[in-house]
């Protein structure tokens, strides 16, 4: 009974596959103006269908030469072709050239990307470009601006200089119809004004007739089509034409002889694949029996079961080299201590490879320690930063799971949102949410990049309070204490608002409810280090406030902790703090834009914060809630200041400032070297002690 129901299936097919719709062997639609619609309009075209007989052919395009794109050597570079064949299919030399505004044909390799034709090109983006003027200027309308949009993933008129896009060039490949009538490749031009359908056939030694078959108008009376200045149309290339013309670009013809030597005539290839499709017919309708197709159709059925058994397996193998156990591990135990629950989306591994064009190069975003970051668009538009690891060791898996598991359950407005994970592939990979303006660093370091300028003081300050209270959100008011380890302007990012978003939990790790401080092998950037936890390997939450406190110096002076520049080799951010501090010129070391803007008061006052957040004395530290709340206080204290109050008491308050930064800065710089020496004679005593 069941091979019955196989074999009326099968029958079922074989009439389908004989009855299918005319459409989709018809000509291609003449694509008009649309090519220049940049527009988010899902419905516009994209370029040619892919409905020919083969996936894939050579196909030509015709592109009028201008500087710089005048020899057949550019030509090659800019549309992804051969300068050699370009030069011989046209009579030029290598080195030729070429006159303004001359018509070059050019071969291409045409293949089904999806369900469209195209020849993907590669170009490097440069100044003023756009995808508008890309497509009109650049390529001369012979790609289209949606496919050119839908290929690449930067804002229209965004374009990066020196980012590198890729460019799908129109092409197709003839239909069984036009097979069968002896076309073998299509040809790409672009319409002059003036040009009839009957004028460019013309050219090509092409009827009226099949241009209008190869160009589908919106009714099949030539006279009511209407063709449009600078948009592309198809030519149909026949073979049967190369008797006439032996010597035609798509021709492939060869000169026989006699036995005397004579010339007997010249022998063009035909062949039209008409002739392959027949026989496949014949073979499947008469040759090919009823016990082979059922053979066949149990064969297939049982390698598509072999396969999905053996990716099944394979996901398994990845899912638990890569933590899977060990996350649901948690997952489950916090939802039983009573805790906050653990939801965590799990991605398969197709779906991130679509959302960052299987990995791109135009997606990449940048690399951390853990990795490398790829932009990526969700099915539902969502954008997100997809982190994939270098590789995975089994002692990296605990530090992804714990990221995982950390993120998923912190909820704050500046720390960066975990959306999910992947555990199907080699490497693990992160999906977050994605972040447009870099990171902290970027920006208090671009004194000399010429696309962005230094942060005002008013942002830093701001950026502060955020950071401030996303830590001590962390520390005081999550489910679970958790601790940063590696808090630094790299691991801080900036929205679309500028508002801080804290990230990299790489190295984070949850406080167990009855301790304190964690014992850990040391972890963390050289610069960032607290000096009391690199001693003792015990990290406590102040050892996140030291950490703070030299983003904090490093965001008024707008240095690096370490700099290892020829200039500045050797020199210590922090040293030269502390040393500037005790002899009141603070002012030295500022950013210009700081010192520009900032207060005398609110210098003094995060001056004298940092110093306490980098006491070498963890227990005189203060907490982050409390840097929190005294950067919020400062930031109130600045928003209800009135200019004309502040102009007319700045040479009081300046002097005022100057004795109590003077005060505070013998008090703490005092303690400071008196922590210094304590810290020295105890790592002596333990020294002498092996």
């Amino acid at each position: 009974m069941e091979l019955h129901y196989y074999l009326y299936i099968l029958s079922i097919n074989l009439c389908f596959l004989l009855l299918l719709p005319e459409s989709l062997y018809s000509q291609q639609v003449y694509l008009n103006g649309t090519v220049y619609d940049c527009t988010d309009t899902p419905s516009t075209p994209k370029g040619y269908l892919c409905n020919g007989l083969k996936k894939s052919c050579t196909s030509f395009i015709v592109f009028r030469s201008k500087h710089p794109y005048d020899n057949p050597a550019s030509i090659a570079y800019l549309l992804d072709s051969e300068a050699s064949i370009i030069a011989s299919i046209n009579k030029l030399s290598n080195n030729a050239r070429i006159p303004s505004n001359r018509p070059i044909i050019v071969p291409v390799f045409c293949s089904c990307h999806g369900n469209i034709y195209s020849h993907d090109a590669p170009y490097t983006v440069k100044n003023n470009d756009t995808y508008f003027e890309l497509v009109k200027t650049t390529y001369q309308g012979l790609t289209t601006c949606q496919a050119l949009m839908g290929q690449n993933y930067y804002p229209p008129n965004g374009l990066p200089i020196g980012a590198e896009l890729t460019v799908p060039l129109l092409c197709a490949c003839p239909t069984e119809n036009q097979t069968s009538t002896g076309v073998t490749s299509l040809l790409v031009d672009l319409i002059n004004y003036g040009d009839t359908l009957k004028s460019i056939g013309e050219s090509y030694g092409v009827d009226e007739e099949s241009m209008l078959e190869a160009n589908k108008p919106q009714s099949k009376n030539s006279s009511s089509f209407t063709l449009l200045a600078l948009t592309p149309i198809l030519v149909p290339l026949r073979g049967k034409s190369c008797k006439e013309d032996p010597n035609s670009f798509y021709c492939n013809c060869s000169k026989e002889f006699l036995a005397d030597g004579s010339l007997k005539g010249t022998y063009c290839d035909e062949s039209d694949g008409q002739k392959f499709p027949a026989k496949l017919v014949v073979c499947i309708g008469v040759g090919i029996g009823v016990g082979f197709l059922c053979f066949f159709f149990l064969g297939y059925k049982l390698y598509q079961y072999i396969q999905k058994k053996r990716e099944r397996i394979h996901k398994e193998k990845l899912f638990k080299q890569n933590g899977g156990y060990l996350l649901q591990e948690k997952v489950s135990s916090s939802h039983g201590n009573g805790s906050q629950k653990v939801i965590i989306r799990l991605f398969t591994a197709e779906e991130l490879q679509r959302a960052t064009d299987n990995y791109n190069w135009s997606r990449f975003l940048g690399q951390g320690g853990y990795g490398k970051v790829y932009k990526g668009m969700l099915p539902d538009g969502t954008i997100v930063a997809v982190k994939r690891s270098k590789e995975i060791e089994r002692n990296q898996i605990e530090t992804f799971v714990n990221e995982v598991v950390i993120l998923s359950q912190i909820n704050h407005r500046n720390i960066v949102k975990l959306l999910g994970c992947c555990l199907e592939t080699e490497a693990p990979l992160l999906v977050y949410e994605f972040i447009p303006n870099g990171t902290l660093a970027q920006h208090i370091h671009s004194k000399h990049h010429e696309s962005s300028s230094p942060l005002s003081w008013d942002s830093r300050l701001r950026i502060a309070c955020e950071v401030a209270g996303a830590v001590a959100y962390m520390h005081s008011s999550a489910s679970i204490p958790i601790f940063h380890r590696d808090i630094k302007p790299t691991n801080i990012l900036l929205d679309s608002n500028y508002s801080a978003k804290v990230s990299d939990f790489g190295t984070s790790r949850s406080l167990p409810q009855d301790k304190t401080h964690l014992t850990t092998q040391i972890g963390g950037t050289f610069g960032y280090i607290d000096p009391e936890y690199f001693q003792s390997s015990q990290f406590s939450d102040k050892s996140d406030v030291y950490s703070f406190g030299v983003v904090l110096v490093e965001v008024i002076t707008g240095k690096k902790p370490i700099s290892f520049i020829e200039e500045d080799e050797g020199q210590n951010l922090i040293a030269e703090f502390i040393s500037v501090m005790k002899e009141n010129k603070v002012c030295d070391i500022l950013d210009p834009k700081v010192l520009k803007e900032a207060k005398k008061d609110e210098i003094v006052a995060i001056s004298n914060l940092a110093m306490r957040c980098l006491r070498l004395n963890g227990r005189k530290r203060p907490t982050m809630k409390e840097v929190s709340a005294e950067l919020e206080s400062l930031r109130k204290v600045q928003s209800s200041m009135l200019v004309d109050n502040h102009d007319h008491h700045h040479d009081e308050s300046t002097n005022n400032d100057e004795k109590l930064l003077h005060k505070h800065n013998n008090s703490v710089v005092q303690e400071y070297a008196e922590e210094s020496i304590l810290l020295s004679l105890q790592l002596q005593m333990e020294s002498s002690s092996f």
